[in-house]
């Protein structure tokens, strides 16, 4: 009998050591900008549809959508626009096609990618609506600076001080709030703060619930581990690592405080944020919603699927409501 005591204790121990050192190398891959397991290896387990690229008619249309955003960005109504926050420098590119407009839309960009790669098509297609436009590098992405990456929570933050330096530019702004992926999520974590009249409405494209139900997701999934016991010690550590809850940084719970309108898009293909997430954002919110879900689109790439369908839905969402 205490001989099965002791390797029961032993199991438990050895279980608790393993889940400990996989807690937080999750972390380190996750949430640190400088990892090279995650340039290597992470990216194609996490994301794998971005490593299935080929010559199909999507492939194409996502080509000619990457054109026509390059250029919209290198036009000469375009420009570089810098924030100093937290002893960081933070980028952004600031758009005016239409210097009298007073309809402004910021664009926030996905998970380890940036503004230009995400957004600069969507901005041409605001563009061509009358809208000016800021696309932001979030924190320790692109060309701003810093390490740790805030999936959104700590984003809110510098989010709102985008928004005042579009207020400082144009004070009767009429502000639609962009996203899609960790941007649609920063969107939504923003939707629960004190925000300015100026804010009309959220469009939020396949963002997460929440970051530990993202998580949990992607070890499941990705790593093919259970989010238990992993993610709770995981949980415990990163208010120390990175100074932030990844229980806390909920889209759920800052959108059960908005009551502005908001439009959820998703993919049922995606396999970095599971396509049911949008239901559970849909039903926190308190404001006017509506949900396009687009048939066996990947993660961020429903406007590459349905590129009509999406932008016609989008501006129509926007004009109605907001």
């Amino acid at each position: 009998m205490k001989w099965v005591l002791f390797v029961l204790v032993i199991i438990v121990i050895l279980v608790i050591v393993i889940s400990v050192y996989a807690a937080n190398f999750f972390l380190n891959v996750a949430l640190f900008r400088n990892n090279k397991w995650y340039d290597e290896t992470g990216h194609k387990m996490m994301n794998p549809d971005n490593f299935n690229k080929g010559k199909s008619q999507y492939d194409l249309i996502e080509e000619q959508q990457i054109q026509q955003g390059d250029a919209f960005w290198q036009l000469a109504f375009a420009q570089d626009h810098w924030l100093k926050t937290g002893g960081e420098k933070l980028y952004s590119r600031l758009i005016i096609p239409h210097p009298e407009s007073k309809k402004w839309v910021i664009c926030v960009h996905g998970y380890r990618s940036f503004g230009k790669r995400d957004m600069a098509f969507v901005a041409s297609k605001f563009s061509e609506q009358g809208y000016n436009i800021l696309v932001p590098d979030l924190k320790a992405h692109g060309k701003s600076t810093g390490n740790v990456i805030g999936m959104g929570w700590l984003d809110r933050l510098d989010l709102l001080k985008w928004i005042q330096e579009v207020l400082v530019i144009e004070p009767a702004a009429e502000i639609i709030l962009f996203g899609g992926s960790m941007g649609a999520a920063t969107v939504m974590m923003t939707s629960g703060e004190n925000l300015p009249e100026n804010i009309k409405g959220f469009v939020v494209d396949c963002g997460y619930s929440s970051v530990y139900n993202e998580f949990g997701a992607m070890l499941r999934s990705a790593f093919k581990l259970p989010a238990f016991p992993i993610l709770t010690i995981a949980n415990a550590l990163a208010k120390k690592k990175v100074g932030y809850s990844l229980k806390d940084a909920s889209s759920v719970r800052q959108l059960e405080k908005n009551e502005l309108p908001t439009l959820f898009i998703h993919g049922t293909g995606d396999k970095f944020v599971p396509h049911q997430m949008l239901y559970e954002n849909m039903e926190a919110t308190n404001g006017v919603k509506e949900s396009l879900i687009v048939e066996k689109a990947p993660h961020l790439s429903s406007f590459i699927y349905e590129p009509e369908h999406y932008f016609e839905t989008v501006f129509e969402f926007i004009h109605r409501y907001c």
